[in-house]
């Protein structure tokens, strides 16, 4: 970790990596659900959103990490403000979400938080560029609910796992710092502990 006490951490390359392995169930999630909507095979839904999935994991996510660490640093995100607990801990994971400054003992939750805060824009950047796509591919014929509707409700079901499994990163890392401080082991340290 010593890599982390100099630049932090870019929440990219933690977060696309655990939204690409939940992928899979993202897209069999969204394209059950357009099943049932728009009357359609598995093959076809499949389709659909696998597309407006890579899509928007492999480019919408990275620009919009991008643009929330422009608007980070603006904002002073890339300094450490002189304010005691919580309020420190609070503005840590939330205004420098995009990109953590290295406090590697508070890490093992700092970093699942993170994630679960780059959710809510992620979310909203993925309804918006899926809607896209979901409106040239999906079947218009029979359907019981229009496609902008259809897209929020799915990615609400989508999200819903996503926000789920974020909660157990959390847990996990909390638990795992918990036990390691009970067994007598020493939890990591950074330059600068609050």
């Amino acid at each position: 970790m010593t890599v982390l006490a100099n630049i932090g951490v870019p929440m990219l390359f933690v977060q696309l990596p655990l939204m690409i392995i939940a992928l899979p169930v993202v897209i069999f999630i969204e394209a059950a659900l357009c099943r049932r909507w728009f009357r359609m095979e598995w093959k076809p839904a499949l389709r659909a959103t696998s597309v407006a999935n890579l899509v928007s994991t492999l480019v919408g996510f990275p620009l919009m990490w991008l643009t929330l660490v422009v608007v980070q640093m603006m904002v002073g995100g890339g300094s450490a403000p002189k304010i005691p607990d919580p309020w420190f801990s609070i503005y840590t994971v939330t205004v420098q979400a995009p990109w953590l400054l290295p406090y590697e003992d508070k890490l093992y939750w700092m970093v699942p938080t993170a994630c679960l805060i780059l959710l809510v824009p992620a979310f909203f950047v993925t309804v918006w560029i899926e809607r896209k796509f979901y409106r040239r591919s999906l079947q218009r014929g029979e359907i019981s609910i229009s496609i902008s509707a259809a897209t929020w409700r799915m990615h609400l079901a989508s999200y819903a796992f996503l926000f789920v499994a974020g909660f157990g990163l959390l847990a996990h890392g909390i638990l795992n710092n918990n036990s390691e401080q009970d067994g007598g082991g020493q939890p990591a340290t950074g330059s600068e502990s609050r």
